[in-house]
C-alpha cells in the first residue's frame, strides 16, 4: 500500500454500543453529540491511524452509517482493531460490511465537482469581540455581527458562504464556483478539558451543511484538502468533503 493513497470507508457502528461507550467515559448524558463518540470509537479501535475526517451519514436504532477518508483500507483497519482492541470495542464495528475504495491519485487543474460538506464556521481573534478572552473561537456570523456594530443586518448565509470561500482560497487547491446553505443548527459539541482530570464541557458552535461546486487549482494541494479537511473540529464529525459529478 502506497502511503500516498487516500482511503475513503465506509463504516457501521453499532448504535447500542456506541452509547454504552459514551456512559463508560462518563459524558454528558443530556447531550448527544455523536460525532463525538464516533470520534471516541475510532480512537479506541484504531488508534493514531483512526480514518478521519468522517461524516455519519445515516443512524437508525442499530447502527450508526459514516464514510472516512484516511491512510488505511478496510483489511488493514481490521487487523489494528484485532490486534489492538478491547473485546467490547471490537464487537462495536458491523466488520462484514466495512468497505474501502481508493481516492484517484491525482485531480488535474480545471477540474470541476459537486461537493457536500458539514462544518463548523468559527473563528479566531474576532475583532470589536466583548469575551474576556480575545483568541476564543467563536460563530463566525457572531464575529461579523460584532465588527459591524448593532446598526447593520448581517446576513447569516452570506456570512457563512464567505467563510468556506476563505477556506478553499487557504487551501491553495481549489476555488468556491457555488454554495447555498443546505441546514443549519446551533449544536452543543462535547469535548474534554486538558490536565490529568479531563472534564466533560458542551460547547454551542454553529454547525452547518453546505452544497455547490468547485473548481481544481491545484493538484496536490487539493488532495491535500480533501486528506485534511474543511475548517475546524475534523476529527469529531465535520469537514469531510464528498464529492459528486456536477
Amino acid at each position: 500500500m502506497s502511503e500516498s493513497t487516500l482511503y475513503m470507508t465506509r463504516l457501521e457502528l453499532e448504535t447500542r454500543r456506541l452509547f454504552e461507550l459514551g456512559k463508560r467515559r462518563r459524558l454528558p448524558s443530556r447531550s448527544l453529540d455523536v460525532g463525538y463518540l464516533v470520534h471516541c470509537a475510532l480512537g479506541e479501535l484504531f488508534g493514531e491511524q483512526a480514518p478521519a475526517p468522517f461524516a455519519v451519514t445515516g443512524q437508525d436504532r442499530r447502527y450508526t452509517q459514516l464514510l472516512a477518508y484516511g491512510d488505511v483500507p478496510d483489511a488493514g483497519l481490521r487487523e489494528l482493531a484485532e490486534r489492538f482492541a478491547m473485546p467490547e470495542l471490537f464487537a462495536l464495528c458491523r466488520w462484514e460490511d466495512v468497505k474501502s475504495k481508493p481516492m484517484p491519485s491525482s485531480w488535474p487543474v480545471g477540474t470541476r465537482v459537486g461537493f457536500e460538506v458539514r462544518a463548523c464556521p468559527v473563528v479566531r481573534g474576532a475583532r470589536h469581540s466583548p469575551l474576556e478572552r480575545k483568541d476564543a473561537e467563536v460563530d463566525a456570523f457572531l464575529a461579523e455581527c460584532w465588527r459591524v456594530g448593532k446598526e447593520q443586518d448581517v446576513d447569516r448565509e452570506a456570512v457563512y458562504k464567505a467563510w468556506l470561500e476563505q477556506q478553499f482560497i487557504r487551501s491553495e487547491g481549489a476555488t468556491l464556483l457555488e454554495a447555498r446553505v443546505e441546514r443549519f443548527q446551533l449544536t452543543e459539541l462535547t469535548r474534554r478539558t486538558q490536565g490529568d482530570e479531563r472534564k466533560a464541557r458542551l460547547k454551542r458552535k454553529p454547525d452547518v451543511t453546505f452544497r455547490g461546486a468547485l473548481e481544481v487549482t491545484a493538484a496536490e494541494p487539493f488532495a491535500a484538502l480533501l486528506r485534511r479537511g474543511v475548517g475546524r473540529h475534523r476529527g469529531f464529525g465535520f469537514g469531510m468533503l464528498l464529492l459528486r459529478p456536477i
